[in-house]
């Protein structure tokens, strides 16, 4: 098994994070949490700079239809 294919389990405290990135509303009270979730692969880059990776950008959408042709339809 590869990391890419490990399954990682978020909190809800991790989750809001992501959505805070997504939505550009970072708190300086989620450096911690942005640490860990860089560490899940879930965020590329410091909490200035923090965006999604693509992993990020499935862990807040995954209860939607999948939106990348040939991979997720």
């Amino acid at each position: 098994m590869t990391t890419s294919t490990q399954q990682t389990v978020l909190t809800e405290e991790e989750l809001r994070c992501l959505l805070a990135v997504a939505n550009g509303s970072v708190q300086s009270s989620d450096s911690a949490t942005i640490e860990a979730l860089a560490a899940k692969g879930m965020i590329d880059g410091t909490q200035a700079t923090a965006a999604l990776t693509p992993a990020g950008q499935h862990a807040i959408h995954v209860d939607q239809p999948g939106r990348m042709p040939g991979i997720d339809t």
